[in-house]
């Protein structure tokens, strides 16, 4: 008789292949016109004003003892658009559960070597984690990403071109909410070099160096309560050629606590290969490795994406994770059915 794991083994190859082999063909689905998604553009979408959302439902059949559930991790409307004299303003919500302000930022550009923001906004820290929401490569960021690059912070930023390849960000953020501590602050620096030419593809890269005190620089992994001082770095690298993609980052942390002795320390990185199967089809691989702080050894797990575009608007992502040797997470598989404008 099989073992239970190599039922659900097979059980999760099948749901894999179902949902590849059975997906409606975006390629056709490309060719005919989307007037209904073209009303709702031109209703909805101007230089001053523009209105969109993300509504994303992720099922997960449940293994490894892990219970089936359907959640909703998403459910974003936003409001964005340019004014006059280079003034433009950002305002986005997430409505799952409890409504949660993501995104209150105003901009001034006078140019395009040089735009100022205030407000609540992403700090300029990793790649992965500046990428909108709803065009992730996986259903979800990798995990030293989730839990080491800063959140949402308040706060002023300063970027703008160096020259056509070079651009440069730069901010001062007090905390992800109206902090009550005098001394939650952090600063971040990010500089990216994109569009250099390899060969028969492209190369992005960044670098980025955050540091600061209290909850600022500590929240996303430590929790709000943390107290002291702490740095954060780390690169990424984005190369595409025709269908094919490779990504990586690495990203490191480390905190000196006010109390105890004992520095904290954690890292982690990824490797995402990707390639396009046909056009709007594409399969990956992501090699996601995380050192969690007090961990004796870092963790290793393998995600394999799926992902399709029916249409422009629509997306349907499936990521089938399997945790390697001695790993804490659980072996899963996640589908994401998403709509957005």
């Amino acid at each position: 008789m099989p073992s239970r794991r190599t039922l659900e083994l097979f059980r999760t190859a099948m749901v894999l292949g179902f949902l590849v082999v059975g997906a409606p063909s975006p390629m056709a689905a490309q060719q005919d016109l989307e007037p209904v998604l073209d009303q709702v553009r031109q209703l909805f979408s101007s230089p001053g004003m523009s209105l969109g959302f993300l509504l994303q439902a992720v099922a997960d059949p449940g293994i490894d003892d892990d219970p089936a559930r359907v959640t909703v991790p998403n459910a974003r409307l936003r409001l964005y658009g340019q004014l006059d004299k280079g003034f433009g303003y950002k305002l986005q919500t997430n409505h799952a559960g409890t409504a949660t302000l993501l995104d209150a930022q105003v901009t001034w550009s006078p140019g395009s070597e040089l735009t100022i923001a205030a407000g609540r906004f992403k700090a300029p820290f990793s790649r992965e984690f500046l990428v909108y929401g709803g065009a992730i490569d996986f259903v979800n960021r990798s995990r030293v990403v989730s839990r080491l690059a800063p959140n949402r912070q308040m706060g002023v930023q300063l970027g703008g071109q160096l020259d056509q390849v070079i651009s440069w960000t730069v901010g001062g953020f007090t905390g992800a909410n109206n902090s009550t501590s005098d001394e939650s602050l952090i600063g971040v620096v990010r500089l990216e070099g994109s569009g250099i030419e390899v060969g028969d593809g492209t190369l992005s890269v960044g670098a980025n160096f955050a540091g600061g005190r209290e909850d600022a620089i500590g929240s996303r992994q430590l929790g709000p309560a943390f107290t002291g001082d702490g740095v954060l770095y780390g690169a990424d690298a984005l190369f595409v050629s025709g269908p094919l993609m490779l990504a990586g980052e690495y990203i490191r942390g480390e905190w000196d606590p006010d109390v105890g002795v004992i520095d904290i320390e954690s890292d982690g990185l990824y490797f995402t290969a990707g390639y396009m199967v046909q056009e709007m089809r594409q399969i990956l691989i992501r090699w996601d490795r995380f050192e969690a702080p007090g961990a004796i050894e870092a963790d290793d797990v393998l995600v394999f994406g799926f992902n399709a575009w029916p249409t422009s608007a629509t997306e349907i992502q499936v990521n089938w994770q399997v945790p390697l040797k001695d790993s804490s997470e659980l072996h899963k598989i996640l589908v994401n059915f998403q709509v957005g404008i």
